[in-house]
């Protein structure tokens, strides 16, 4: 097949970059071009195997308050509207054969619409078709009928500023579909996945590489090792963070405790030697020595940790986490955690969880359900489908 042009777009936010780098990197290999819109945290490990198109996000970095729609509707929008002028510009300067675009990217499928450019959608997060809704279902958003009249408007506005209010309509910022969408992980992990057609492409999710860290040899030496994270943004839960590793402590257990950016060791402490606490983990190493996985569920932390055999405790934070944490129940790959919850009630869940032995056997089944080795190219295979 001769090398194509393949562009891709994503909100920056690593849950959503990093299931797909390994296809597109995939795509590279078999002699396509791959470019990649990026913003300014993002463009140096992305540039490290594609070809960036730079722009500013106003969400990279965001210190935005993300549970509360009146804050997130507007950012939303200035994320697009931004993202539309450099995919715009990018496409007019070397037109694509087709847009790769992240199920939040409406810049790129916008895009697809404003240039006749094939989309493909990838689905990071649960897919929703007519009988599965993430929104609906688990109530994932919390807007109100004024704050979405007043966004709809903004949206309005915006498609007539590019020229698209004739084709296509406010309401379709949310509600957009694309004729073929590559879902980033195996079917049984979707709710309803059964009632998904042939528009939906669910492949083994691609895994990052081990981040060969300097932290390594700590995590090698601390075992049995329980890892604690809230992912990016639901992640200034001081008691939460004191809860976990009290819990973790109280079985003579190691801690490795991802804090983000909101939480400073100095708030959780003080800790044991037993006890390593970052703002950012090095998570694939980590999880490649820990014997369990505490969390809020992000589905993309979920299978990483499912892909090294390590079960999960899950603690939602927004509707989409408790999507996440009834399907691994439902699978018997991991419980989910009821708050508030104290450090010994969390101690006898991950004791029992220890000593399950039918559990441990899922577990290393569905590990080699997720690493079959054909992560990459099964992506890399469904989108060479839309250059035919």
């Amino acid at each position: 097949m001769t090398g194509k042009h393949v562009l891709y777009a994503s909100i920056p936010a690593w849950g959503h970059v990093y299931p797909v780098i390994e296809g597109l990197t995939e795509l590279v290999r078999r002699g396509h071009r791959v470019s990649a819109l990026a913003s300014g945290s993002f463009a140096p490990e992305v540039g490290e195997v594609l070809d960036v198109v730079r722009y500013d996000s106003p969400m990279d970095n965001s210190n935005a308050a993300l549970a509360d729609m009146s804050t997130v509707l507007p950012l939303m929008l200035k994320e697009t509207r931004t993202a539309y002028a450099t995919l715009s510009q990018a496409i007019r300067d070397d037109r694509p054969d087709v847009i790769v675009s992240d199920v939040l990217s409406t810049a790129g499928w916008l895009a697809g619409q404003a240039f006749g450019i094939p989309v493909i959608r990838t689905w990071p997060v649960f897919a929703s078709n007519s009988e599965f809704s993430l929104h609906q279902d688990y109530e994932s958003r919390s807007d109100t009928d004024e704050s979405m009249a007043a966004f709809f408007g903004a949206v309005a506005e915006f498609l007539d500023d590019v020229g698209l209010s004739s084709s296509v309509s406010p309401e379709q910022f949310f509600d957009n579909e694309a004729d073929r969408n590559i879902v980033l992980f195996p079917r049984e992990i979707q709710p309803k996945g059964e009632t998904f057609d042939e528009r939906f492409t669910f492949i083994t999710p691609c895994i990052r590489p081990s981040e060969q860290s300097p932290e390594r040899q700590w995590l090698a030496a601390s075992q049995p090792l329980a890892v604690v994270s809230l992912g990016t943004v639901f992640n200034d839960k001081i008691g939460f963070f004191r809860t976990c590793i009290e819990g973790v402590e109280r079985l003579g257990w190691y801690t490795a405790a991802a804090l983000g950016g909101k939480v400073s060791p100095a708030q959780v402490g003080p800790i044991s030697q037993r006890v390593l606490l970052r703002a950012k983990l090095p998570m694939i190493d980590t999880l490649r020595h820990a014997s369990v996985a505490i969390s809020h569920g992000g589905l993309t932390s979920t299978i990483e940790a499912l892909a090294q055999g390590v079960p999960v405790l899950i603690a939602p934070q927004i509707g989409e986490q408790r999507g996440v944490a009834d399907s691994i129940e439902r699978l018997g790959l991991g419980v989910r955690l009821h708050e508030p919850f104290t450090s010994a009630e969390l101690a006898d869940v991950i004791k029992t969880v220890a000593n399950d032995s039918a559990m441990a056997e899922r577990l290393e089944q569905f590990k080699q359900r997720l690493r079959d080795g054909r992560s990459g190219a099964q992506f890399a295979d469904a989108v060479e489908v839309a250059f035919a």
